[in-house]
């Protein structure tokens, strides 16, 4: 073994010693008693030396105090912020969970953004596009227009002059010269793709709603030129002039077509002169008809004294036909069939004779507490048979054709008729009034009164 060097002998030593003293420093502290009496000791001498005077309790109570807090751990204070980061890192698996989450939001708000912009630039691209689209539409309007502008014009100079000028107005105004196509130097009319849209699209709806008004617009001249020509080939044709002298209501509607179209009025309708033009024919023809219907009648030998309901139905008829008015001529036709036919038949006015039906009644008037009498009678042709003929009522006003009503009686004849009845339960002479073939008016005698009743 050899032998060991004295400076490692002398350093293990050192070490040895600063073991020993601190193991001697640790005692001293460990060893309560000791350290007290030691503090107490010299914190004594030290204010002897100062000349200063303390009670022994009061250094007692102070080592006390110190001992009390010597071996005890004071948190040192901290600032929010290290407050925060602990709470952080206590909380940290709620924290990481929020950052993955705001991380996660970020990302779509990210994603978001660039389909919106995506979106956004695709929408000015579509706009710009139709924009482009409707200005080639309105240069097609523009055509049209000085193609119709050629057409000459007659009566509806004044509202065509309007239209034709206000389209000229809307084909000047130009929407489209400041666009500028989206990729190309857009600083002329705004920055950021929001508003390039914006602009873009108010553009467009501007241009729509122009080439709404003028195609509208362009409409409604060619109308009025079409309306025009209407009146030209139809004012311009001397059957309708002489069509008009026969019928003025014909040119009363013109007049009125024309002072509309110098009032400046666009929306002209044609259609009811057209419509009265054509229905001259039917006119004429019902014109004849009067004329066949007047003579079949005379041929029938009908007296002028029974012509007056069919002079007055033929001649409102007429006046009807001088306006073109038709309304009535289904009244008339009828009307017309029934007096034929009654012209041409035998009829007797019979008293009713049967057990179900009354033959005659008593009228009391409220207001004068007068008397009428009425007998229960019918048409009835030469066989027996019952026909319908047009009454009148005396007390509504009311006309109806019926088969039986009441006819007015003096109060002699209704007697005379009841005593009949009463007799044997029968009406022997039941004939009251008779109406020969020619004849539209029955042959009564005088206790026959004017008065009919359709109700009893």
């Amino acid at each position: 073994m050899s032998e060991i060097k004295l400076s490692e002998q002398l350093g293990a030593m050192a070490i040895i010693d600063e073991l020993y003293q601190k193991q001697q420093l640790l005692l001293e502290h460990l060893d309560r008693n000791v350290l007290r009496d030691k503090l107490k000791e010299n914190i004594k001498n030290y204010y002897q030396t100062k000349g200063q005077f303390i009670d022994d309790s009061l250094i007692e109570k102070g080592i006390n105090l110190w001992f009390d807090k010597r071996l005890r751990f004071n948190v040192p204070k901290r600032n929010w912020f290290m407050h925060f980061l602990a709470l952080c890192y206590i909380k940290r698996n709620i924290v990481f969970s929020i950052i993955y989450i705001i991380l996660f939001v970020l990302t779509l708000i990210n994603f978001a953004e660039v389909t919106i912009t995506k979106k956004i630039k695709s929408n000015i691209d579509s706009t710009y596009n139709h924009i482009l689209s409707a200005k080639s539409s309105l240069n097609d309007l523009n055509r049209k227009f000085l193609e119709i502008d050629k057409h000459s014009v007659n009566f509806a100079q004044v509202p065509i002059k309007k239209l034709k000028n206000s389209i000229i107005d809307l084909l000047n105004q130009d929407n489209i010269s400041s666009i500028v196509k989206p990729g190309a130097d857009l600083s002329s009319i705004a920055q950021k793709d929001k508003d390039i849209l914006k602009y873009l699209k108010e553009t467009d709806y501007s241009i729509k709603t122009k080439l709404s008004e003028v195609t509208s617009q362009i409409t409604q001249l060619q109308e009025l030129i079409e309306t025009d020509k209407k009146l030209t080939k139809l004012i311009q044709n001397q059957e309708f002039t002489d069509a008009s002298k026969k019928y003025p209501i014909l040119q009363n509607i013109v007049d009125s077509i024309i002072d509309s179209l110098n009032q400046g009025q666009t929306n002209i309708d044609t259609n009811r002169i057209e419509t009265l033009y054509s229905s001259i024919e039917r006119a004429e023809f019902l014109e004849k008809k009067i004329e066949s219907d007047t003579k079949q009648l005379l041929e029938l030998s009908v007296p002028k004294s029974d012509m007056n309901p069919i002079i007055a139905l033929q001649t409102s008829l007429l006046a009807d036909l001088k306006d073109l008015n038709f309304e009535n001529v289904e009244n008339y036709q009828t009307m017309m069939a029934y007096y034929i036919k009654l012209a041409q038949t035998n009829l007797t006015l019979t008293i009713v004779d049967h057990p179900d039906h009354k033959s005659g009644v008593e009228r009391t008037h409220e207001n004068t507490n007068g008397k009428s009498w009425y007998l229960i009678v019918q048409a009835l042709t030469s066989t027996g048979k019952p026909t319908s003929i047009w009454v009148k009522s005396i007390e509504t006003g009311e006309t109806k054709l019926v088969e039986m009503f009441g006819q007015q009686v003096t109060l002699k004849a209704f007697n005379a008729v009841k005593e009949d009845k009463i007799n044997d339960g029968h009406i022997d002479n039941n004939k009251l009034c008779a109406k020969p073939k020619g004849r539209l008016t029955f042959n009564c005698p005088n206790s026959v009164k004017s008065g009919r009743i359709l109700e009893w």
